[in-house]
């Protein structure tokens, strides 16, 4: 397999997202064990709070998301896909469930820009743009719809490729 600049862009796009995921995980970590504290020893303020964490969950659980979706690690439930293992119908299938991701996650990018610029207040205590905490969606859904269309294009190309009897049938990665 040729290491080509798309594939070395993907990686670094992969390890990218891991790391922005890992360090809003470390990052809430910290601020909750820094308000447990601070709720004992009351020490300081910790009036903006609520926000920062809100905006730190979105963040992780959007971007997270989204190299779940890269590696193909997601939640998946494989009952139908078991049943027609071997079958005519199992590329079909794969077809469908492609195509359901890619709808999902365009609507995520679309609706997602939507509420992004429409949103105008800003956060009470720090007075940030709402739209900050926001923007994760249509990035998300921007990074989704790219892997579900990769997603798409593999099944599309293993339904047109004879694979040899017994061989195993795998999507591309």
């Amino acid at each position: 397999m040729t290491d080509t600049l798309l594939c070395r862009l993907d990686r670094a796009l992969g390890a990218l997202l891991r790391i922005f995921t890992m360090a809003c995980m470390v990052g809430l970590t910290v601020l909750l064990a820094l308000n447990i504290v601070n709720r004992a020893v009351g020490m300081f303020g910790m009036n903006w709070f609520d926000e920062v964490v809100t905006t730190a969950f979105a963040w992780m659980v959007f971007i997270g998301a989204s190299a779940l979706w890269r590696e193909r690690d997601h939640f998946i439930i494989t009952l139908v896909s078991d049943c027609l293992a071997g079958r005519r119908l199992e590329k079909l299938h794969q077809l469908l469930v492609a195509l359901a991701g890619l709808l999902f996650a365009v609507v995520l990018l679309v609706y997602g820009y939507r509420f992004v610029s429409l949103t105008s207040a800003t956060t009470p205590v720090l007075e940030l743009p709402q739209s900050w905490a926001y923007a994760c969606l249509p990035i998300a859904g921007l990074l989704m719809t790219l892997y579900a269309t990769r997603d798409v294009w593999s099944v599309l190309r293993s339904m047109c490729v004879r694979e040899p009897h017994g061989a195993p049938e795998t999507l591309v990665r």
